[in-house]
């Protein structure tokens, strides 16, 4: 680029951007004065409602729900591995008890009734299961981390 038209972008570009800020700043002043002018503010309270013991910022509250909600999804960990443990063991319960009937199963019904007792047990075990999951009730929900304030930065950094 010429000479001419770097100055021309730096003097033109600067004045409209400055223009441009005290618009801002302006409207901003307008703004505030007039939000601690209103009349709303005369009209408050004569008794101030009691303030808490420990006011927590809202990334202090995130963390203490972020900590209650992974205690909560470890406790619930543990009840469905416990529940899938005890669905384990009646399904390999059930294909003992089918595997010892086989073995003294002589005639086809004999052997259709120790298949159909192993359908049956293995589908108890299944109901079993899915009501004791069902019953812990729905999975806890994650907090919401809460955004971050915004910095302000007094230069353009986008050159």
């Amino acid at each position: 680029m010429t000479f001419s038209q770097n100055l021309h972008m730096l003097l033109s570009h600067t004045k409209a951007m400055r223009k441009q800020w005290a618009r801002k700043v302006a409207a901003l002043a307008t703004i505030t004065t007039l939000a601690l002018s209103s009349p709303f503010s005369a009209y408050a309270d004569s008794t101030p409602s009691p303030a808490p013991e420990s006011p927590r910022t809202t990334f202090e509250q995130y963390r203490v729900d972020r900590e209650n909600y992974l205690i909560a999804v470890k406790q619930r960990s543990a009840m469905i591995r416990n529940i899938n443990i005890a669905f384990k063991n009646a399904c390999d319960k059930a294909t003992s008890e089918f595997k010892s009937a086989m073995l003294v199963a002589r005639t086809p019904d004999q052997k259709n009734a120790a298949v159909t007792a192993r359908k049956n047990a293995i589908s108890a075990a299944i109901i079993a299961r899915d009501t004791s999951i069902a019953a812990l009730g729905a999975e806890p929900v994650a907090p919401i981390e809460p955004l971050k304030p915004m910095k302000i930065s007094g230069k353009n950094k986008s050159r």
